[in-house]
């Protein structure tokens, strides 16, 4: 393997290095996202639950029924409000994957000239064998014509 060859072996090396940190803090964001999904539809469901148990009662008092919107509301507010945690949540998701896309397309490329690289080592070093076996067989063949002469 070629000096060259080396160093573009340990730039794919860091290059991947880069690239796996990237996809991981990717999925990171990806499990954070789906934590905030299951977290709304928590919200959701206790309040379909809550709503269901509305009192219907013409006998319940207006304090009571006060208290009874005031807090759908604030669920209705907190559901809002995770929403808008869903959304960026989203949107840093997108900006991660983004960011790991493009790591991923130099990691390729560097691949690409690692592999073009090792090839050309290969074909170097096939040459080079194949010299040395002609020069080897022309030295057997000068061995023997000497010896005959």
């Amino acid at each position: 393997m070629t000096r060259k060859t080396k160093k573009i072996g340990k730039v794919v090396s860091l290059a991947a290095a880069e690239e796996r940190r990237y996809s991981e803090q990717t999925g990171r964001s990806q499990q954070v996202l789906n934590q905030q999904r299951d977290r709304l539809g928590e919200l959701s469901d206790y309040r379909r639950s809550y709503a269901s148990k509305a009192p219907v009662d013409a006998s319940i008092s207006s304090v009571h029924w006060k208290d009874y919107q005031t807090f759908m509301q604030r669920l209705d507010q907190a559901a809002q409000s995770q929403r808008q945690v869903i959304r960026e949540c989203e949107q840093n998701l997108e900006m991660h994957r983004q960011r790991w896309l493009i790591k991923r397309q130099k990691l390729e490329s560097l691949e690409r000239v690692l592999e073009k690289c090792e090839k050309r080592d290969a074909i170097y070093a096939a040459r080079l064998e194949q010299k040395q076996l002609d020069e080897l067989q022309n030295n057997q063949q000068n061995v023997f014509k000497d010896g005959d002469g």
